[in-house]
């Protein structure tokens, strides 16, 4: 489905200008991460560093490795 690291990161992009979450299964996140180079918290670990650098939320479901990167929610601003 995603040709490249980058093109998976736009079309997250492009999928949550239309809804606040964007899932991506296990047989797409081993294409970057995969499993035999990576154990598997090495793999959570460098798909949250592929969120966060992104600005983007990340909850990972362990079993079969599911990766739903979030609209990080808005901070309300302080009154002052």
């Amino acid at each position: 489905m995603f040709e490249s690291i980058e093109h998976m990161a736009e079309r997250i992009a492009e999928g949550m200008e239309r809804k606040k979450s964007f899932t991506v299964y296990n047989n797409d996140l081993s294409k970057f991460w995969p499993p035999e180079r990576h154990p598997r918290h090495k793999q959570i670990e460098a798909i949250k560093k592929f969120a966060k650098e992104r600005g983007w939320d990340v909850k990972i479901r362990d079993q079969g490795l599911i990766a739903t990167f979030i609209k990080p929610s808005a901070q309300p601003v302080p009154a002052g």
